[in-house]
């Protein structure tokens, strides 16, 4: 690779890596010129596809080879070409404390003799290990009593969740990296919200505020989402005008990912004296 080719317009060229690897899960070939584009791609789920209009109908690739070839040749073709095997895929997940998740990766060559799920954070460790001579082993206490693995698909189940878990995760099949990451988020559930009330120097004026450093939704009884002030940290104020109907009411909603809770509702009868 890196070698400087010529080629008249209306003809043919192919490129091929230095060497190929098996198992291939997945070759793109890129075009390096004023921007980079994809040429062509290939993996095994989705066969061949020819994203860029410049490359239809022209270009061809034997997966077995990792072999590009382009023909009919314009100017607009010339520029580097630069080829990933096996790129890397990183799938996103979110976890709550408490919860399970698992994780597989797409595809396991056999015969398999060892799988090791590596947890990457502010460290590298060890999540769980298995080889045919040894087993299962679980070398780092983070994991202990919470991982168990499926030799036969490759896949790791975490149960017990904790924020300490959150990271990216990566699997070795018979000692070789294989190009799938699966990056963990764990999040708390959210609290159980309480409405406090803030008078004002107006009767017929309160403040509501709910307390929390993420999403909050405001709505009354009609269903209406109210904006809330941001200017109160942390969390949102609202400010609520007597209508004198003593059955309207308001509540706020804290939001994640994984969780969501509603505060008691708040009545205008319980905020206005009459």
């Amino acid at each position: 690779m890196g070698e400087d080719v010529k080629r008249a317009v209306g003809g043919t060229v192919s490129f091929s890596p230095d060497t190929l690897e098996s198992p291939v899960t997945s070759i793109t070939w890129k075009h390096v010129s004023l921007a980079t584009v994809k040429a062509i791609e290939w993996d095994v789920d989705d066969g061949v596809i020819i994203p860029n209009q410049r490359f239809k109908d022209i270009t061809t690739l034997d997966e077995k080879t990792g072999q590009i070839t382009i023909t009919n040749l314009k100017v607009e073709h010339s520029g580097d070409y630069t080829i990933d095997i096996n790129r890397e895929e990183v799938k996103n997940v979110v976890g709550v404390v408490g919860g399970t998740v698992s994780f597989h990766p797409t595809k396991v060559n056999l015969p398999v003799f060892s799988i090791t799920w590596k947890h990457v954070s502010l460290s590298t460790v060890n999540a769980i290990e298995w080889d045919v001579d040894d087993g299962v082993i679980i070398p780092n206490q983070r994991f202990k009593d919470i991982t168990t693995l499926d030799e036969k698909i490759g896949q790791i189940t975490i149960t017990n969740l904790k924020v300490e878990h959150s990271g990216d995760y990566t699997i070795d099949i018979n000692s070789k990296e294989q190009g799938q990451r699966f990056s963990l988020e764990v999040m708390e559930r959210v609290p159980k919200p309480k409405i406090t009330v803030e008078e004002s120097s107006n009767p017929d004026v309160v403040y509501l505020i709910c307390e929390y450093s993420g999403t909050i939704i405001w709505k009354n009884s009609a269903g209406e989402t109210l904006e809330g002030n941001k200017n109160h940290k942390p969390g949102e104020f609202i400010t609520v005008k007597n209508t004198r109907n003593p059955e309207n009411y308001y509540t706020c909603t804290l939001e994640n990912a994984v969780s969501e809770e509603t505060s008691e509702p708040v009545y205008e009868r319980d905020l206005f004296k009459e």
